[in-house]
C-alpha cells in the first residue's frame, strides 16, 4: 500500500511538472508569435459605454436601452508597457449632459493601470485592464503558475491572481490560443454589486502585421454579455521609443478612468428620516445625495418604490420599513428604470423575498444579472440567494387593493432610457419619478425634463407633490415642473 502511495504520488508530481512544462511552452510560444515585445501601442477608433446606463453622445442622443447607443471615441490611443508592466488610454468625445440633456460637452476618454494596479496582489478590478491584453495576459501567465487545458478548439492557458475574492474564492483568467498561437479570446470573472460573477470577455479578431507589430484589428470587450468597449486597430508599433510619453494622462474631464481598488475608509453610518405623505405612505431619506424611495402600505403587504441606489442604503431602509410597517412583508418593490444607480439596491430587496415590478423592456437585463450566481462576493444576496422574481408593465399597471392604488406609467420617448417608467399615487396627488430632475430656480428644464410634460399631459394625470428619486432641498411641486418648462 506505502509503495502505491508513492507511485501515484510521485505520477501526480510528474503530471503537475508535465502541465507546468506544457504550460511554459504554450506561453513562449504565444510570446514568440506576438513578436517578443516588451511594449506595444496601437490605435485607431474606439467606443465605450458607462457601465449599466448607455452612452448617448453627439451622433446619438437617445439611450434605447441598457448599453445602447456606445458612445465614439475618436483619435483613441493606448500603450502597454510590459516592463512596468503599465497600460494608459486616451481619446475625445463628445458627450451629453447627465439626466438626458442633449447639451454637448467636449470630454477626454482615459484610462490607465498604473504598476501599482498591475501587482497582482493588489485588488482584480484595478489591474484586469491589463491583463486581459493578449500581451498582459501571457505576462502573468509566465509569472503566476499558468496551467494548459483545451477547450473550444483551442488550447486555453489559466492562471490566478494573488489577491483572492472577498468570498476567499480564487480569481481566475483564461486565455484562449489558437493555432497559429495567437490569442483569440481572454474571459476573467468580477464581483460585481448587480451582475453578480460577471463575465467578462475581451475578444481579439483579424490579427496582422502592422509594420513589424503583430496586434488585432478588432478588439470586442463585453461585460456580463453586454457590449462595454470597442476598438477598430488602424495603426499599431512595437517597442515605441517614446513609451513613457505616449497616451499621457490628462486634467480629469469625464472620461473613464481605470477601476480603483481601495483606499477609501468604511462609509458613514445612513441615518434615514423619515416624511409622512399620508397613511401608510411615507417618503424615506437619508440627506443630502440620497437617494429617497417611498413606502406604500396596503392590507396585507409593503410595496417599495425605489431601492435605495446602494446596498447599504437599502439595508437602512428595509430596516426602517421594519419599524414602520412591522407585521407585513415586503412584497413589492419597483424600480423606475434600469440604470446602476437606480438599481443597486435590488439585491437587498431580492434576498427579501420582493418582487420587481420594473419595465418590459429591462427584463432581460435585470433577470439575467440577478440571477448570475455570486460566489464571488460576500453581499445580501449572496448571503440569502433567491431567484428574482418580476411582474413587468408595458405600458402602464395598476396596484390596488379597494383602498390604497398605486399607478405605474412607461414614459416614452425620453432620451434617458426605454425602460423608464414614473409611479402615481393618486390620494395623496404624488407624483414619484427618477431622473426627471428640476433645474436650479430660474434655469430651464434640459431635454429629458421637457419630454415628460406632453407625457404627463396626455395621461391628465392629477398630482401636487412632485418627489425625485435624487433627493431635493425642499419639497417640489406641479406648478414649478411646469415653470420650468415655460408652461
Amino acid at each position: 500500500m506505502k509503495k502505491l502511495s508513492v507511485i501515484a504520488l510521485s505520477l501526480t508530481c510528474v503530471c503537475g511538472t508535465a502541465m507546468a512544462q506544457d504550460a511554459s511552452a504554450v506561453i513562449a510560444s504565444a510570446q514568440k508569435a506576438l513578436g517578443d515585445v516588451k511594449a506595444i501601442t496601437y490605435s485607431g477608433a474606439a467606443k465605450d459605454v458607462s457601465f449599466q446606463q448607455c452612452g448617448a453622445n453627439s451622433t446619438d442622443m437617445v439611450c434605447r436601452s441598457t448599453h445602447d447607443p456606445m458612445r465614439p471615441i475618436n483619435n483613441y490611443v493606448r500603450v502597454i508597457d510590459l516592463a512596468g508592466p503599465a497600460s494608459r488610454a486616451t481619446g475625445a468625445t463628445n458627450n451629453i449632459g447627465a439626466g438626458g440633456s442633449t447639451a454637448l460637452a467636449p470630454g477626454t476618454f482615459f484610462q490607465q493601470v498604473t504598476p501599482q494596479q498591475a501587482d497582482v496582489s493588489q485588488p482584480w478590478a484595478g489591474s484586469l485592464e491589463l491583463y486581459l491584453t493578449p500581451w498582459g495576459f501571457l505576462k502573468g501567465a509566465a509569472a503566476n503558475n499558468a496551467t494548459v487545458s483545451h477547450s473550444k478548439g483551442h488550447t486555453v492557458l489559466s492562471w490566478s491572481p494573488a489577491v483572492k475574492a472577498p468570498s476567499g474564492k480564487n480569481y481566475v483568467i483564461n486565455g484562449y490560443v489558437n493555432d497559429k498561437n495567437l490569442i483569440d479570446e481572454v474571459e476573467t470573472w468580477l464581483g460585481e454589486n448587480i451582475m453578480g460573477d460577471m463575465h467578462i470577455v475581451a475578444t481579439y479578431s483579424g490579427w496582422k502585421d502592422f509594420g513589424g507589430a503583430m496586434a488585432p484589428s478588432k478588439i470586442v470587450q463585453t461585460r456580463g454579455g453586454w457590449p462595454f468597449f470597442d476598438v477598430d486597430v488602424a495603426s499599431a508599433k512595437a517597442n515605441p521609443a517614446d513609451v513613457a510619453t505616449l497616451a499621457p494622462a490628462p486634467a480629469p474631464a469625464g472620461g473613464r478612468g481605470g477601476a480603483g481598488g481601495g483606499g477609501r475608509g468604511p462609509a458613514p453610518a445612513l441615518v434615514v428620516t423619515t416624511e409622512k405623505l399620508g397613511d401608510g405612505l411615507w417618503k424615506l431619506t437619508t440627506g443630502a445625495g440620497s437617494y429617497d424611495s417611498i413606502v406604500v402600505e396596503f392590507k396585507d403587504h409593503v410595496m417599495l418604490l425605489e431601492a435605495g441606489q446602494s446596498e447599504a442604503r437599502a439595508l437602512a431602509y428595509v430596516a426602517e420599513i421594519k419599524k414602520l410597517v412591522p407585521n407585513k412583508p415586503i412584497r413589492y418593490v419597483w424600480t423606475s428604470h434600469p440604470h446602476s444607480d437606480h438599481t443597486g439596491g435590488l439585491p437587498v430587496l431580492v434576498a427579501e423575498g420582493a418582487t420587481i415590478i420594473t419595465q418590459k423592456n429591462n427584463e432581460k437585463f435585470l433577470e439575467g444579472a440577478l440571477d448570475t450566481p455570486r460566489t464571488l462576493m460576500t453581499d445580501t444576496l449572496a448571503k440569502n440567494p433567491k431567484k428574482a422574481k418580476f411582474e413587468t408593465v408595458v405600458e402602464k399597471k395598476v396596484y390596488t387593493d379597494g383602498s390604497r392604488t398605486v399607478e405605474f406609467y412607461h414614459t416614452w420617448p425620453v432620451p434617458h432610457s426605454n425602460g423608464l417608467m414614473i409611479a402615481y399615487i393618486p390620494k395623496e396627488k404624488v407624483l414619484f419619478q427618477g431622473d426627471f430632475s428640476l433645474p436650479a430656480p430660474g434655469q430651464p428644464g434640459n431635454d429629458h425634463v421637457k419630454a415628460l410634460v406632453p407625457i404627463l399631459e396626455k395621461l391628465n394625470l392629477d398630482f401636487d407633490r412632485y418627489i425625485n428619486v435624487h433627493t431635493s432641498a425642499e419639497p417640489q411641486h406641479k406648478a414649478e415642473l411646469w415653470k420650468a418648462v415655460g408652461k
